[in-house]
């Protein structure tokens, strides 16, 4: 290896020493007051881009690179411990946007001192000739490398109409897929409600469920995602075929745990499965 590797590789490797102090340092400011990096790096973006305004849920997910789901949870929790709060936007009022509370300023406020106070602690120590010495070698080394200008976050993204409808269509599969999932939690939830008698809050749940089928259905024939009846029913005992396979394997490791309840109602599944497969199956034939 060459001399001019070898020091290459010992340049890079003081430079990421040093980043990994600086990182530290960070970290040590950050979790004392309950926050997560991921958390934290939201603040930051509402900080330096969301100005008194604020920013929309979508508008911190394009920041971040995360999906609405995601980043729609992550400010909950924020709202939730005091760092964020959503008021309603000016120009259009079916929209919220995301605006820091005084807890988070007083956060960036204190994080300057911090940074005066750890800088203090740390190049301090470097003599002044040490300190002009230092960024002259740097200064030097940034022109020999020839690096470039860091690109702004438009030009890393875009914000074309096409960028724009397809991450709009993407989150509106997204919440239809999770309008179907809480569909069947409703139906069982209100079974229960029954069974105990509280049938008014059973009728609600019915009616919501119903009302979270027709969104979702909405959803897909906006988004084309419409099928025939009968590829949609062919769909559906593909997957009654994968459900009632890991209702055999069940069957099985109930026979081994010799747990007679479990072992029963499985099997009661299994017959009815299959009940169902016949049905199904006949219809299928049956459509054109």
């Amino acid at each position: 290896m060459s001399k001019y590797a070898e020091n290459a590789m010992l340049i890079m490797r003081v430079m990421r020493h040093a980043q990994a102090a600086v990182k530290s340092r960070f970290v040590q400011q950050v979790v004392p007051k309950k926050l997560t990096i991921v958390q934290f790096n939201a603040l930051l973006h509402l900080h330096w881009y969301g100005g008194e305004s604020g920013m929309t849920i979508g508008e911190l997910g394009e920041h971040l690179g995360l999906a609405h789901s995601t980043v729609s949870g992550l400010v909950d929790r924020l709202e939730r411990d005091g760092w964020t709060v959503r008021r309603k936007c000016d120009t259009d009022r079916r929209q919220n946007r995301i605006q820091l509370t005084e807890k988070s300023q007083q956060l960036f406020q204190d994080r300057a001192e911090d940074a005066t106070d750890f800088w203090h602690q740390t190049i301090g120590q470097l003599t002044s000739e040490e300190q002009d010495e230092l960024i002259k070698t740097l200064t030097r080394l940034k022109e020999v490398m020839e690096k470039p200008v860091w690109p702004s976050y438009d030009q890393l993204h875009p914000r074309d109409p096409g960028h724009v409808k397809k991450r709009l269509e993407a989150e509106l599969d997204e919440l239809a897929h999770a309008k179907l999932t809480s569909i069947g939690t409703r139906f069982i939830l209100a079974q229960m409600a029954e069974q105990q008698n509280q049938h008014e809050l059973a009728a609600y749940l019915k009616q919501v469920a119903s009302e979270e089928i027709r969104h979702a259905n909405q959803i897909f024939e906006l988004l084309g995602h419409e099928h025939s009846l009968k590829t949609a029913l062919s769909n559906l005992i593909r997957q009654d075929r994968i459900v009632l396979e890991e209702v055999l394997d069940l069957v099985d490791t109930a026979q081994t745990a010799n747990h007679k309840e479990s072992l029963e109602l499985l099997q009661q599944i299994v017959q009815d499965n299959k009940r169902y497969k016949r049905w199904f199956s006949n219809m299928f034939k049956q459509i054109d």
